[in-house]
């Protein structure tokens, strides 16, 4: 099994980038993309504490989504700040979460990853535009690893 740093190779890295920045070019939410080698805790647990030591509760309108991925562990989750709750249901969540499962399971990580970043980008835009056109990019658009 890879280690987290080597899951996706480094062209797959770049489109993942290049789709969270494509994603965000109409919002003003941020997603962010994190892998882990271990999950040693439950995996929302886990990626809730992520979530924090990213930052991704300290932007201006609380609409940042996290994709946590543990690679040697094969768990995942999608969580998302105070706001996007506010306006998405928990079928937002199961449906985005399913069909990651799906893409995992069929050895499709990468295409499913950006599958995950174009409807979590649409969803963002179609409740949080970026009206004023600020590029007010508050978080970094890499991938996190720990």
């Amino acid at each position: 099994m890879a280690s987290a740093k080597d899951f996706l190779n480094d062209a797959e890295k770049d489109t993942v980038v290049s789709a969270i920045r494509t994603a965000e070019a109409t919002t003003s939410g941020e997603i962010r993309v994190h892998i882990d080698d271990r999950c040693d805790e439950e995996v929302l647990d886990r990626a809730v504490k992520v979530f924090h030591h990213l930052r991704m509760d300290k932007t201006v309108f609380r609409n940042g989504v996290l994709i946590y991925i543990a690679v040697k562990d094969k768990q995942f989750a999608v969580i998302g700040d105070e706001a996007i709750h506010k306006k998405v249901d928990d079928d937002f969540w199961k449906n985005i979460s399913h069909q990651l499962h799906t893409d995992f399971k069929n050895e499709q990580a990468h295409p499913g990853i950006l599958k995950a970043i174009d409807t979590i980008g649409k969803t963002l835009s179609a409740y949080f535009p970026d009206i004023d056109k600020l590029d007010r990019n508050e978080l970094p658009d890499d991938i996190s690893f720990e």
